[in-house]
């Protein structure tokens, strides 16, 4: 699936003292062009930061989640786990959503958040923990270079 618009680059905003905070402009253009006023949110479950995007990403991970056996144990835990934990947070009229208490708490924000584009959706990150991934990420990319493939092995991107 190649993506129209993909969520790209980073930004950091304030989070006001109501947990208020401004979804970036470029990412409130993708998510109207998918016809939303409102993100999908959820805890990551492997970092301590919050996965989000609009319904295109909602209807990837309902799509690979109904591809299991509805009767498995497997795809409870999908399910719960990808959509039970999924809220869906409503952009208001200046573009911002209210961060739960319970997303807030698993990111560590405070009074601020950073903003990551990856593609097909977006990550909200405390800031200096975001500092730290990146570093992270961006050595792991170097030590790796030349290995980044299309799927379809075709050559450059």
């Amino acid at each position: 699936m190649r993506l129209t618009r993909p969520f790209l680059s980073t930004y950091q905003n304030r989070i006001d003292a109501k947990g208020r905070v401004s979804v970036p402009a470029k990412f409130r253009e993708i998510l109207e062009a998918q016809g939303a006023r409102s993100i999908f949110a959820r805890a990551s479950t492997n970092e301590p930061m919050i996965e989000a995007g609009g319904p295109d990403w909602m209807a990837r991970y309902y799509d690979m989640v109904e591809q299991h056996d509805p009767t498995s144990e497997l795809y409870d835990d999908y399910a719960m786990s990808f959509l039970g934990d999924t809220i869906e947070l409503t952009l208001d009229s200046e573009g911002r959503v209210v961060l739960p208490e319970m997303l807030s708490r698993h990111a560590g924000l405070d009074d601020a958040a950073t903003f990551v584009g990856v593609g097909s959706h977006f990550r909200i990150w405390e800031p200096k923990a975001f500092d730290i991934r990146m570093m992270k990420a961006r050595r792991s990319a170097a030590e790796h270079r030349g290995q980044l493939r299309p799927k379809n092995g075709s050559g450059a991107p």
